[in-house]
């Protein structure tokens, strides 16, 4: 009678062991961060660039994918010439993973083709293929960024609401501001649950980064009745061009300058807010999965 008690508490033990482990395995999804702007030339891709490499220099396993398909320019910037891209994965059935590749610093990248037109427009089955295989990363990585087309159009939207998080990008500039209002307010009325984050860039200096984010900040509180989370801001710098013309990322060449200061404070700040959340066991909407379900079920915004 004692070994057969002993037999079964082993047996609970070991059951209990299982679960915890299945559990263990269950919550760690990755989150998915879209980097957006309300119009081009703001310096959405390098703040996304940037913002991956300091999360991997900070630890964390990161994967970046440009979502403006057809018109990728991730690899461009960081002078890399890709075997494979998406365009491969659709025409020669190769699997997500064999045409991921090697960025500086840890950095995964899903090169996406630029000025291939077939990727501009795909094929409802062949954007299904590319998210299913994208769903089989999930929990592989601590954040996917996600680089969208800028602007408020069906398919940009879609990738916004489809995250778990957005950050909008902004310069001072009158007309970038109204465009960034534009994007926040798009995806405030499709009931967007996630956190939406404000980054201003090329401003003069910090008292003009603060005080453009706090109106921002408080317009979006009057008339939308919305919270936005002031991510930071990003000063007006020689060496961002610098790195760009080189085909580097400027945080990387250039780790001491303000730009790059501005960068790891972004990053810092993103990294907090992801720790004060209360830890849950999650939903089937997080993570990368989640990403391509919402995705998948969206009908025209």
């Amino acid at each position: 009678m004692k070994d057969q008690a002993n037999k079964l508490r082993e047996m609970a033990l070991n059951l209990r062991n299982q679960i915890e482990a299945d559990l263990g395995k269950e919550i760690r999804h990755t989150r998915v961060i879209s980097v957006s702007s309300g119009k081009g030339g703001v310096g959405k891709s390098t703040l996304a660039l940037n913002l991956a490499l300091k999360l991997c220099a900070m630890g964390k396993r990161v994967l970046i994918m440009d979502a403006d398909l057809g018109m990728a320019n991730i690899d461009i910037m960081l002078g890399l010439v890709p075997k494979y891209n998406l365009y491969h994965m659709i025409r020669d059935k190769k699997p997500l993973k064999d045409i991921i590749i090697n960025g500086p610093g840890g950095l995964k990248i899903i090169p996406g083709g630029s000025g291939m037109n077939e990727l501009a427009n795909l094929q409802e089955e062949e954007m299904k293929r590319i998210l299913v295989e994208m769903g089989k990363l999930d929990g592989d990585y601590d954040y996917m960024v996600v680089d969208t087309g800028a602007g408020i159009s069906n398919n940009v939207v879609k990738f916004l609401l489809a995250g778990d998080d957005v950050i909008v990008l902004t310069t001072p500039e009158p007309t970038s501001l109204t465009d960034a209002y534009g994007v926040v307010k798009s995806v405030n009325r499709y009931g967007f649950n996630g956190n939406i984050y404000l980054v201003v860039n090329r401003v003069a200096r910090e008292s003009e980064g603060i005080l453009v984010a706090q109106k921002f900040k408080l317009v979006s509180e009057k008339f939308l009745a919305l919270n936005i989370n002031i991510l930071g801001y990003i000063v007006q710098d020689n060496h961002v061009e610098q790195g760009i013309r080189r085909q580097e990322a400027f945080a990387e060449v250039f780790p001491n300058s303000l730009a790059a200061q501005n960068i790891t404070d972004i990053a810092e700040r993103l990294l907090e807010n992801d720790g004060a959340r209360t830890p849950v066991l999650p939903t089937r909407n997080g993570g990368i999965k989640g990403f391509i379900k919402k995705l998948t079920g969206f009908s025209r915004p």
